[in-house]
């Protein structure tokens, strides 16, 4: 989605550059990270990519070449902590002094709060405030740890950025888009089918595009209701000793709670008398140890900017294999 919209701000000359910090451990890293992104947008053929390098040669850049890809990579030579609260706004501010509108997103932004550095938000905050050509776009996947950075008042990003949270595609949207594709390849698929592809994955990306994908590779032209479910319990057993090794990793009332939420799909009250009985999952204090538990594991999700807020399983292949067994 990030690239898609790069794609249209590159039309209107804007410099975009994407890091994705998932893999990064530490301050270091992320510094590297963003260095090596940011020579990737100019690279040193032109003449921007040349006033670059001169701008952090003191930092004895290192190029390299990935063995698999064959990408450039640039990494800098530092080693002292205090080096990187003086490499970073160097960074941004060559980036914010060329005169040209520039996009940073980073992807997995949560993932600083894990660093061993403790100040990481006051001096990231500190470095992109006072710039005036470049803006960023924070993006996770882990909703609860994005909130605590953004909303939390005690923390530094709190009230500097616009809170965007994606919704589901719209149902007549994306049944149109499976349509058109399906009958482009000459397949054959009711509009009652194609409701029912969206049904079982949750209009969620990913798990619509798999199923539509695992449909495809069986190159059955006509497809049936029979054939989807049929599609459907083949891709999701094709996981059976990933998710019985998640049975095995969590304790037993964890599953349990995990099974009860597969089952009812969406649970907005999970400590209510009625939810706990017919699940047989005990006191509301011990299955809130165990929502909380999934909830730090990403089992599950927790749909907070709904007016009725619920749970749901993270991975629908999982809900809906829970469901079969």
């Amino acid at each position: 989605m990030i690239q898609h919209v790069y794609y249209h701000l590159q039309q209107k000359q804007t410099t975009c550059i994407y890091i994705d910090i998932y893999a990064t451990q530490s301050l270091k890293e992320f510094t590297n990270q963003l260095a090596n992104s940011i020579y990737s947008a100019f690279p040193s053929e032109k003449t921007i990519g040349k006033r670059f390098i001169d701008a952090i040669k003191l930092l004895r850049p290192v190029i390299t070449v990935d063995d698999k890809s064959g990408i450039p990579q640039l990494s800098l030579d530092i080693t002292q902590p205090k080096q990187f609260e003086k490499t970073i706004p160097q960074l941004l501010q060559f980036l914010d002094s060329q005169n040209k509108r520039v996009v940073i997103a980073i992807d997995e932004f949560q993932q600083i709060l894990q660093y061993p550095e403790k100040n990481v938000e006051a001096l990231l905050r500190s470095f992109m405030q006072n710039l005036k050509n470049t803006c960023f776009v924070f993006c996770g996947s882990n909703q609860s740890m994005m909130r605590e950075l953004f909303n939390s008042a005690k923390r530094p990003f709190y009230g500097s950025t616009r809170n965007i949270n994606l919704q589901k595609i719209d149902d007549k949207i994306y049944a149109s888009f499976i349509k058109k594709h399906f009958t482009k390849h000459k397949f054959k698929i009711s509009d009652t089918n194609i409701e029912l592809i969206l049904e079982l994955s949750d209009n969620q990306t990913y798990y619509t595009q798999r199923l539509c994908s695992e449909l495809f590779a069986t190159n059955t032209k006509h497809i049936t209701t029979e054939h989807i479910y049929q599609t459907l319990k083949k891709t999701i057993n094709e996981n059976d000793t990933v998710y019985f090794q998640f049975r095995n990793l969590l304790t037993a009332p964890q599953w349990r709670l995990l099974k009860a939420i597969a089952l009812e799909k969406r649970v907005e009250q999970p400590f209510a008398h009625s939810f706990l009985s017919k699940h047989q999952l005990g006191t509301p204090a011990s299955v809130r140890r165990s929502l909380n538990s999934l909830l730090d594991k990403e089992m599950i999700y927790y749909h907070i900017e709904m007016e009725q807020p619920y749970y749901e399983v993270y991975d629908k292949f999982l809900m809906l294999w829970m469901n079969y067994k």
